[in-house]
């Protein structure tokens, strides 16, 4: 007899063999890195696909989330050898270079190239994702074409620069048009005029090249979707209270809300609900006192007991700070261990491809403010460096 249980994303029983492992701070934002505490196998299959795609999805590929994770990315790179990758930036729709009809132009760029990703226009639905529907990028014949235009002859930028592409764009076509390739690479290729897509691809090279040469600007539209972090802030909510409290938690009022939170479409009636919190657009910005306090590169992610509420706090690599609410259940809260009643935080760096955590928030700021140390965070700090260490790109002098 297979055994059930209750998903706590939709609340429905269902057999063992519809549930699936689920990163409750996504992978793509340091989630694999962290400890189990942050993983749950009590999500089914379903909750965990639309989680991906509609909630964690949108919150990740939106315009201001793509700039966080590439923010500080750099320190984390070895000035020695070429090993690392970096984010790449979005920096839109391309509006005045126009491909055939039916595909759009996406641009992005990074240290040592320029990157047009030629992929289907979509519908609505995706215009605010970075790239568009994120489910074509897994899909070899969906992926588009990526053409890499190098911007630095500095072999150290060149590497850095193709492998952050292929980092990017695993099953995607890549071609590169200024550097000749050896007679059996395979990642990248070559513009093949006599190929009538790749001759389409390379008139739109030129154009490119053309708005340079006359210092026309490449015009660039990018749609923001203001509330998706709410949905993905409501799903957090709702596993950590869970991994805290168990089904006694998901059977509150409060976190029934939380799961609407999480499972509502419509980005106008999520205001609604009795949510508290902040989100990353709306959040707080502590200017200085929040440079002091973020990880550079990272994600900082507390549990804070705060007047008989229980809130998870969560810091950018920019410094941005998001928040909202678990639980104020009194009945809860007396069941917390006393680490929660100082609060308890982790770091996760994605560019480290690390973690720590847990510890306590109070040891985490006055690590940050130097007034003790920290041995795990101080082992993370050694594997920052210092950017202007890097090999010359050679753009430094540019416009």
């Amino acid at each position: 007899m297979s055994v059930e249980r209750e998903c706590i994303y939709c609340g429905h029983v269902k057999e063992a063999a519809a549930f699936s492992h689920e990163h409750i701070w996504p992978d793509a934002l340091g989630g694999d890195h962290l400890p189990d505490f942050w993983q749950t196998d009590d999500v089914c299959r379903s909750c965990n696909s639309m989680s991906g795609v509609f909630v964690d999805g949108a919150f990740i590929k939106s315009f201001p989330v793509t700039e966080e994770r590439a923010d500080d990315a750099l320190s984390y790179l070895s000035p020695d050898q070429p090993t690392g990758a970096l984010p790449l930036h979005y920096l839109g729709v391309v509006q005045n270079v126009r491909p055939k009809d039916g595909e759009v132009i996406d641009f992005w760029v990074t240290i040592g190239a320029n990157v047009l990703h030629i992929r289907k226009e979509e519908e609505d639905t995706w215009n605010a994702y970075a790239g568009g529907d994120p489910r074509r990028s897994s899909k070899k014949s969906k992926a588009g074409r990526v053409i890499v235009s190098l911007t630095s002859a500095e072999p150290y930028w060149v590497w850095t620069s193709l492998r952050s592409v292929l980092q990017h764009f695993p099953k995607a076509k890549r071609f590169v048009t200024n550097l000749e390739l050896p007679a059996n690479a395979t990642k990248f290729q070559e513009l093949d005029p006599s190929d009538t897509q790749q001759a389409d691809d390379l008139r739109i090279v030129r154009e490119f090249e053309g708005l340079r040469e006359r210092g026309e600007h490449i015009h660039n539209q990018v749609a923001i979707a203001p509330r998706a972090d709410g949905r993905f802030l409501a799903k957090v909510a709702l596993a950590v209270g869970y991994q805290l409290f168990g089904y006694d938690f998901t059977a509150t009022d409060y976190a029934k809300e939380l799961r609407k939170g999480f499972r509502e479409a419509d980005p106008m009636k999520r205001p609604q609900l009795k949510i508290y919190g902040s989100g990353y657009l709306r959040g707080v910005n502590l200017g200085p006192v929040g440079d002091q306090l973020r990880w550079p590169g990272g994600w900082q992610l507390a549990i804070l007991h705060l007047s008989e509420k229980l809130a998870l706090v969560a810091t950018a690599p920019t410094g941005r700070v998001m928040c909202i609410q678990i639980t104020d259940d009194v009945s809860l809260l007396d069941r917390l261990g006393s680490e929660y009643r100082v609060g308890v935080c982790w770091v996760t760096v994605p560019p480290a491809q690390t973690a720590v955590g847990p510890m306590a928030y109070p040891e985490y700021l006055a690590h940050m403010i130097g007034a003790i140390q920290v041995p795990s965070l101080t082992a993370l700090e050694a594997l920052r460096g210092d950017p202007s260490m890097l090999p010359k790109s050679g753009l430094e002098d540019t416009g």
